[in-house]
């Protein structure tokens, strides 16, 4: 076999799990705050207690959230992706989990150390 046909088998081999990874997908979360979250983040819990929409669109990951907020997520490894964003005072991390049973959606807050988390069965 020559050079430029094993060049050619290990591209379309790293490319495979790239496709896989990709799927289309749409799963809706409702969240739950932790019950050691301290009063600076019940108060947001409005926000975070009403249903989120992952959605995996030709390979672009975002939650939707409740007020028209999109979070976009970066991919961190298969099936599961991540992204940071300001919502008030709060800087927050988003993991969604699609590589689990049950699915998960968690949101905690860096600083305070708040967390709000989802279970999709």
């Amino acid at each position: 076999m020559t050079m430029s046909k094993y060049l050619v088998l290990a591209a379309v081999a790293l490319a495979l799990p790239a496709a896989a990874m990709a799927q289309d997908a749409e799963v809706k979360f409702w969240l739950q705050s932790a019950p050691n979250n301290i009063q600076g983040c019940i108060a947001a819990d409005p926000q975070f207690t009403r249903e989120h929409t992952f959605i995996l669109k030709s390979g672009q990951a975002e939650v939707s959230m409740p007020g028209g907020i999109h979070v976009k997520l970066k991919p961190v490894r298969p099936s599961v992706y991540a992204g940071d964003f300001d919502l008030g005072r709060l800087n927050l991390h988003m993991v969604a989990d699609l590589s689990v049973t049950p699915r998960t959606l968690t949101v905690t807050e860096k600083n305070l150390g708040c967390k709000w988390s989802a279970v999709k069965g």
